[in-house]
Parts: structure tokens; C-alpha cells; sequence
């Protein structure tokens, strides 16, 4: 499960603003319906494994779970209903209740360090994108990496104090919109996990471990991973070819191209069977 914790902090916590006038008149709320697109919708579909959080000026909690929503559609005005519907409902709600407004949507009063509680007894292990943060890449995320981010402003001192003890992720030192943030989350952890289940390809092949290093070392410098394996390990056969056994360069499926190109630019042709 992915989750996606979004601060609004100009957001109204009431259901009285209009739906035709969502940056101004609604407090920016266009900027949070964004994010619930970019976090949610998929071409023609939802992403089930994924659960968004809106935390609406530290008071409000609106929780929408993509394995159970409804009625969620691309367009600003229509979630903006949604959202409205759900502070409709809150309105009335005793403390530390929670409702469903709609189908697979939730509402409920809540604070930050509530809300962070909330995502840490569901599994999700808090990390706060940040620009200044831990690169993304070399970053070893939990199984359950529940995001948070702001809106259009910047967390408040208060905030800053409460996520001081929770590591930082950085997308790279270019501000991004909330939007951007977590679509290009959403890429980087599609690729992370499309890597763990693919099968690494053959690239080259070379006769002799020393080239195969040299190799190797070439498609570091540009940032492609490989393993060799010795198709005719010399621990059993010694003497294959003069004393060298055949090494396999592996890659993986979608650095395959670049790699063969790389290798023929400053080796030889690839071999590839």
C-alpha cells in the first residue's frame, strides 16, 4: 500500500464555498484535487493500492481509499464535490469518529500528530518529501511508504517541529508542484518494483573476466547496473578457451538498447547469442 498524507492549509474545513471558484473562493482547493488526480487515477482506471490523505488546516481529516472510491473523476470540480460532501458530513461528527461521505471516501477531525499515529498503526511508515532531502534512488523505502507533503505553501513551524524525526526524500532541488511531486513518485516507485520482478537480459558476452569488468565498469559511469555471470565457470572448466571462460553481461530489459549502443561505441559490436 502507498499513501499520500497532503497538507492544506488554506483549505475551508466547511462545506459553504462554490465549486466555480476553487483558487480563490475555496482557499487553493484546486491545488489539493490535483494532487488527488495524481495520486489515484490512472488512464481509464484507479490505483487500487494506493490511499490519499487530506489533512485540512490541522483539522480535518479527508481519507480516500482507491480500492473502495467512487464516482472519482479527472476533472477538479467534480472531486471538489466530493470533498464537500465530506466536510458536509463532518460537521456533525462527535471527536475521534470517523464517517464515510461517500462510497470509499472518509471523513473525520483529526490533527497532524493524529493523523501520523493513524498512518503508523495502518503499517505505513512516514517520509516526508522534501527537496533537501536523501536522494530518491538511494533510498531504502520501507514496504509501506506512506509521503507527506504540503500544499502550495510550505510547512509551518509547528509542522516542521512535528515531521523533524522522520527521514527526508528528495525528488531532486527543483520545486515541484504537490501534483508533480507525487506523479513522479508514482513513476519512480512503478520502476522499483516493474525491476524487481524482471528478468535481467543478456547485453554482451566476452570470453575472459577482466574484459567483462571493463565492461561493467563502463555501464556504471552511465548509471546501468549489470552482473556478469560465467557461462563456463573456470573453477570447472579451466582451460575453456586459453585459460578464459565465457562471461555473460546482463541488464535489465529497459537499459538493454542503451547498453548494446554503449558497448559498441567504445568496445566492439554485441554479441548478444
Amino acid at each position: 500500500m502507498r499513501r499520500f498524507l497532503i497538507l492544506g492549509h488554506n483549505a475551508p474545513i466547511d462545506p459553504d464555498f462554490h465549486l466555480n471558484d476553487l483558487p480563490g473562493g475555496a482557499g487553493r482547493l484546486d491545488v489539493l484535487c490535483r494532487a488527488i488526480g495524481a495520486s489515484l487515477l490512472l488512464s481509464h482506471g484507479i490505483r487500487r493500492d494506493v490511499e490519499t490523505i487530506l489533512l485540512l488546516q490541522n483539522a480535518v481529516r479527508v481519507r480516500i481509499a482507491g480500492d473502495r472510491v467512487k464516482r472519482l473523476n479527472p476533472d477538479e470540480r467534480s472531486t471538489a464535490a466530493l470533498i464537500r460532501r465530506a466536510l458536509a458530513a463532518v460537521s456533525s461528527l462527535p471527536s475521534n469518529e470517523e464517517t464515510m461521505s461517500t462510497p470509499g471516501i472518509f471523513v473525520s477531525r483529526c490533527t497532524l500528530q493524529e493523523a501520523i499515529d493513524g498512518l503508523i498503526a495502518q503499517g505505513g511508515a512516514p517520509i516526508v518529501l522534501d527537496e533537501h532531502g536523501e536522494a530518491f534512488d538511494s533510498f531504502a523505502l520501507p514496504e509501506e511508504p506512506a509521503f507527506i507533503l504540503s500544499d502550495h505553501t510550505d510547512f509551518s513551524e509547528e509542522e516542521e517541529e512535528l515531521l523533524a524525526s522522520w527521514p527526508r526524500v528528495s525528488l531532486g532541488s527543483t520545486r515541484l508542484h504537490t501534483s508533480q511531486a507525487i506523479t513522479i513518485t508514482h513513476y519512480l516507485l512503478d520502476r522499483r518494483a516493474a525491476d524487481l520482478h524482471d528478468d535481467l537480459v543478456l547485453a554482451h558476452k566476452v570470453w575472459g573476466e577482466p574484459q567483462a569488468q571493463m565492461i561493467k565498469g563502463l555501464l556504471a559511469d552511465f548509471e546501468i547496473p549489470v552482473n556478469l555471470m560465467m557461462h563456463a565457470p573456470p573453477s570447472i572448466y579451466p582451460m575453456a578457451i586459453d585459460g578464459l571462460a565465457e562471461v555473460r553481461i546482463m541488464v535489465r530489459s529497459r537499459d538493454l538498447e542503451r547498453a548494446r549502443q554503449i558497448v559498441a561505441d567504445y568496445f566492439e559490436a554485441p554479441c548478444e547469442e
